[in-house]
């Protein structure tokens, strides 16, 4: 039987969604979903009863948010989505003027020229290295419903992040300080960074009337041969592994379907999908109509909305800069 898509679909007040980052991520708050307790982040390493293995994506935001002007006068912003080569990289372009195959466009600092048009992106050859532009022109692209604000940028990224090419957060991890990580390791547990790097479809709403009919978005990993074989080994030593995040759940379910730790997945999770790794899932509220709200669906089932009505009342902040909740995976 199809899945409505309808039922993701929740009242989420504007001031629900947190607009300022935490400074201090210690303060962030986290759900137990099971008990229904909030604490503060700070104190997730009390709630860890026994040896475990916690999964983290380190993707890394990239400052793919390009405005300029153009010789005519007008501003324009471009958002670069993925590298192609040395100067072509498919994008976004915001402007006013009509965008076709071939147009080439003189800005204050590059030029480029409209070499493809794929459905809603488009690709662009630049006059300078793209990696150039990205380090000499680019911004941290904030999410769609955060107030852009220079000052937010350096709390938009993982303080573990490291490599990849991610044009949004993933944004569990950041409730996590070095430093916790250190103490939570000299505790006996063990971390293991995977990459996923996040694609800017996962704010796209599930706007079809069935999961099954809707688009899931295309996003490449890599998890390292050893660090898999861990993960293995952690999994029939019966460890308790948490996934920080949904894209580090993505990644580790997508190599156990596939058996391919490098690649592409557009692995989409339903409500009834088996879940093989994770015992545990601490993630952010999701918006509505999210296809993130389907993994959540599948390891919590439906009483997620009453968690999530629950976690209104009781004043915890959602989407990207908000708290976080603990989910125990169904068996």
């Amino acid at each position: 039987m199809p899945f409505e898509a309808k039922v993701y679909n929740y009242k989420l007040p504007k001031d629900s969604i947190k607009q300022e980052p935490y400074k201090d991520p210690n303060l962030s708050k986290l759900l137990i979903a099971e008990s229904k307790e909030i604490i503060d982040f700070a104190n997730l390493i009390s709630i860890v009863q026994r040896p475990s293995l916690f999964i983290m994506n380190k993707s890394e935001v990239q400052n793919v948010r390009i405005e300029s002007k153009k010789s005519t006068g007008g501003s324009i912003e471009v958002f670069i989505l993925e590298i192609k080569s040395q100067f072509v990289a498919v994008c976004l372009i915001k402007s006013t003027d009509k965008k076709i195959i071939n147009k080439k466009y003189v800005l204050k600092d590059f030029n480029f020229e409209v070499i493809d048009i794929l459905d809603e992106t488009f690709e662009i050859k630049f006059n300078m290295p793209v990696i150039d532009i990205i380090n000499s022109y680019g911004q941290t692209p904030l999410p769609p419903y955060i107030k852009d604000d220079p000052d937010k940028y350096e709390y938009y990224n993982n303080q573990f992040a490291d490599g990849g090419f991610s044009v949004a957060s993933p944004t569990a991890g950041l409730h996590f300080t070095n430093e916790q990580i250190d103490n939570l390791i000299d505790a006996g547990h063990k971390f293991i960074f995977i990459n996923l790097d996040v694609n800017i479809d996962t704010f796209k709403p599930v706007t079809e009337k069935f999961l099954e009919n809707h688009k899931i978005h295309n996003e490449n990993y890599q998890i390292n041969k050893e660090d898999w074989y861990d993960i293995l080994d952690a999994k029939e030593s019966q460890v308790d592994i948490y996934c920080v995040g949904t894209t580090s759940l993505r990644a580790v379910e997508s190599a156990f379907v596939t058996g391919k730790l490098s690649s592409s997945t557009d692995y989409f999770i339903y409500p009834d999908t088996k879940i093989n790794i994770p015992d545990y899932l601490i993630t952010n509220f999701h918006a509505p109509r999210s296809s993130l709200l389907s993994i959540v669906d599948c390891i919590y089932g439906p009483r997620w909305k009453h968690l999530y009505n629950y976690a209104l009342e009781m004043n915890l902040k959602f989407l990207s800069f908000g708290d976080a909740v603990l989910f125990k995976v169904n068996e």
